[in-house]
């Protein structure tokens, strides 16, 4: 019996994201105020080895006989969904979609005024994509001032959109746009990504009431905005979507850091699966298994999206070489990553070298 090993190390530079009709206020990714590249967590976690296939036999057969076709054996190793952005229309064209099985497309919903342009794709790009097989990915993000709300809970600060009355029908309005048929192709919906940063004091519980009101009010949001997705769009599985630098520090007075997890318990509990961002431009391995593990307690995890939001070339390579090697996929993917998406495809378009490198990476350990 022969042994086929191939190893893979991936490095691919930083994508920056944009979208057609305008450019929207970026995702902000930084950590809290004081916490640095030395406060990051990275500690190895286990990092046994990945579940190996059966091994296939041979029996002793008559020298006259034929050997029946044997059925191909089951990939072995960790596999991902892999999907690349910045929209499906953009995204679907890219060198990496067309030459490796790249199967999920992501689009940014930034506020109302993307509802126009993208209600024509209702017929088009969505449908040709689903018809296509792709898995659709829908990151709704709020980039709006934040200020003073009234709120059930009380008096709030933050970004007023996600509460506004308008926001329940603009998301019934997405929900028919990116509708596909119960048993197609997935839409996956990445809600609020860095929703920690909406309220006007960040990542915390317990900063300030106001604070503790507006994150109250936008937990019944999401579960209100969740019933409505799959409520008009049967094939529509919802997530709330962290900033990937939660798991860095822990506060257990203020709520803030890790035990912020446990204040979103019960909303992570009624999702369908689970989402972060990684962002950081000091590194983002240690992120990616910290927060794969905390979210994995409660379901699947995405990396919705990915890449150093300065740009950097050289920590988007650094990342990338680490993520994309059996060994890290093997530990994060026993602890419940099942796929990620790449912001979009310029630097890869720019360097052939590291676009053959991830190329590769996608080709060996995609899902099949």
């Amino acid at each position: 019996m022969a042994l086929l090993a191939a190893v893979l190390i991936a490095a691919v530079p930083a994508c920056g994201r944009g979208r057609p009709g305008g450019s929207a206020a970026s995702p902000t990714t930084a950590p809290p105020a004081g916490l640095t590249g030395a406060g990051r967590i990275d500690a190895s976690l286990s990092t046994a080895n990945p579940t190996r296939g059966t091994p296939a036999t041979t029996r002793r057969r008559a020298a006259a006989t034929t050997a029946a076709p044997r059925a191909a054996a089951a990939p072995a190793g960790p596999r991902l969904l892999f999907g690349i952005g910045p929209e499906a229309n953009i995204a679907r064209t890219t060198p990496l979609a067309r030459q490796a099985p790249v199967r999920m497309l992501t689009s940014w919903y930034n506020g109302p005024g993307d509802l126009d342009w993208m209600a024509a794709w209702k017929g088009g790009e969505v449908a040709r994509a689903y018809a296509a097989g792709y898995t659709l990915h829908l990151i709704v993000f709020s980039g709006d001032a934040e200020g003073p709300v009234a709120t059930p809970h009380g008096q709030a600060c933050g970004r007023g959109y996600p509460l506004s009355d308008r926001f329940p029908d603009d998301m019934a309005r997405l929900a028919r746009i990116f509708a596909g048929r119960a048993g197609g192709p997935r839409l996956y919906v990445s809600m609020f990504t860095e929703f920690q940063t909406y309220p006007c004091a960040d990542n915390a519980w317990n900063a300030d009431p106001a604070a503790t009101a507006y994150y109250r009010a936008l937990k019944d949001r999401y579960l209100a905005s969740l019933a409505i997705f799959h409520r008009l769009a049967p094939n529509a599985r919802v997530s709330l979507s962290w900033g990937g630098w939660q798991a860095r520090w822990d506060d257990r007075a203020t709520g803030a850091g890790r035990s912020l997890f446990g204040h979103f318990a019960d909303v992570l509990r009624a999702s369908d699966f689970q989402s972060f961002q990684a962002m950081a431009t000091d590194g983002n391995t240690g992120d990616i298994r910290a927060m794969t593990r905390a979210l994995g307690a409660y379901g699947p995890v995405m990396l919705a999206h990915y890449k150093p939001d300065n740009g950097s070339g050289a920590v988007f390579e650094a990342d990338l070489r680490a993520i994309l090697t059996d060994r890290y996929l093997a530990e994060v993917t026993r602890h419940g990553l099942f796929a990620m998406s790449l912001m979009d495809g310029a630097n890869l378009a720019a360097s052939p070298d590291l676009h053959r490198f991830v190329r590769a990476a996608v080709r060996r350990y995609a899902r099949p």
